[in-house]
């Protein structure tokens, strides 16, 4: 797992595609300001050998159960807590908004390694969008 937080990470990456579309999301959200995570959010970039557990330690939330219901995914009354989900070629992107505009996006490679449950959500979800990059 990668958690960016600045600039100096996010060049680091090894995928150029995700690279490019980090970079795309921070422009938007920065508004020709400067990055500052504490403002606009970060971004974790999901490993296929990391665990569910994990994930939402960095994230600070739960992933397959509602922390405000306490319905699992799954059931039919479950309601996800990211405001949006995005179906790229090798990655979900789902993101998650704090109490004011920072937030954090979840990147979670679709990867027959990553835990199948969280796939499913990530799946059910997304919707695909054509990022020019």
């Amino acid at each position: 797992m990668q958690i960016i937080r600045d600039l100096a990470v996010l060049v680091g990456l090894d995928d150029a595609f995700l690279r490019q579309l980090i970079a795309q999301r921070i422009e938007e959200r920065c508004d020709g300001l400067c990055y500052d995570p504490d403002v606009i959010g970060f971004f974790i970039v999901m490993a296929p050998d990391d665990g569910v557990g994990e994930v939402e330690a960095a994230l600070g939330t739960q992933l397959l159960r509602n922390p405000v219901s306490g319905v699992e995914y799954g059931h039919p009354d479950f309601a996800p807590l990211f405001e949006y989900a995005g179906r790229h070629a090798r990655w979900y992107e789902l993101v998650f908004l704090g109490a004011g505009d920072e937030g954090v996006t979840l990147f979670v490679p679709r990867n027959p390694d990553v835990e199948p449950r969280l796939l499913a959500l990530a799946a059910e979800y997304a919707v695909s969008e054509q990022v020019e990059v």
